[in-house]
């Protein structure tokens, strides 16, 4: 089995362990607010928390999908979650969108809402992000969601061969695990920003779950500097 083969990389103390542990105190914390945190009941922040939800499954379906060699179903996932995050930035800065939004459906949704659309005007909103959502969105769109020169690379290996099924691949295993985990942890401050800016009157989240709040921002500092040559190295 595909999955029993990636197992091993998961070691106690590694590199892998801390990716793995800080993605999951990402979706631990988007869990307390959704079910546990003090908000109000308008609509941008009930539109927001459903997308908090949705980010949860992403990661858990990606890191289930890479585990078991499925790689195109696995980058779809953080595709979703990528929009999703961008969507969260969205409602933060105009909230009075989240109904129309809501109410859009399949190629009105695309005119109105596409990626690139709000891209742009989330640009002229707040100016540059820290970090370009925009080619993970691209990247992912390419080898998880679209048939492309990229997405037909992504079932090859390094040496040429076709993957046909699930197919181990461990150093695919270990970049992509990272980068779920960076996507996870941008994607969660965001989501708490935002939700204490729909919020005002309502406790901090950093202060409604000052643990978990930690742990994600803890893991933040702790990981976002590791490159991709140094997790390959530093995860048996």
């Amino acid at each position: 089995m595909v999955e029993a083969q990636h197992r091993p990389l998961f070691q106690n103390g590694n590199l892998g362990d801390a990716y793995r542990s800080a993605t999951l105190g990402c979706v631990r914390l988007i869990e307390d607010v959704v079910v546990r945190g003090d908000r109000n009941s308008e609509r941008a922040t009930s539109v927001v928390v459903d997308l908090g939800v949705r980010m949860i499954n992403n990661c858990g379906a990606a890191g289930q999908l890479a585990l078991s060699g499925l790689w195109s179903a696995a980058g779809h996932q953080v595709r979703d979650l990528v929009e999703c995050h961008q969507l969260i930035q969205y409602f933060r800065h105009r909230p009075a969108k989240a109904q129309p939004w809501l109410d859009c459906e399949g190629k009105t949704r695309y005119q109105k809402f596409g990626f690139g659309k709000v891209f742009a005007d989330l640009e002229r909103l707040r100016g540059p992000a820290a970090f370009d959502l925009k080619q993970s969105f691209e990247f992912y769109s390419n080898v998880g969601s679209h048939p492309s020169f990229e997405g037909l690379a992504w079932h090859m290996t390094d040496a040429g061969k076709k993957m046909i099924g699930p197919v181990p691949h461990p150093d695919r295993l270990r970049l992509f695990t990272g980068d779920l985990w960076a996507h996870a942890t941008r994607a969660t401050l965001d989501f708490v920003g935002t939700m204490d800016a729909l919020n005002p009157d309502h406790k901090l989240i950093s202060d409604q779950f000052r643990f978990r709040h930690s742990v994600v921002t803890g893991g933040r500092k702790l990981l976002a500097g590791i490159t991709g040559d140094q997790a390959l190295a530093a995860w048996k």
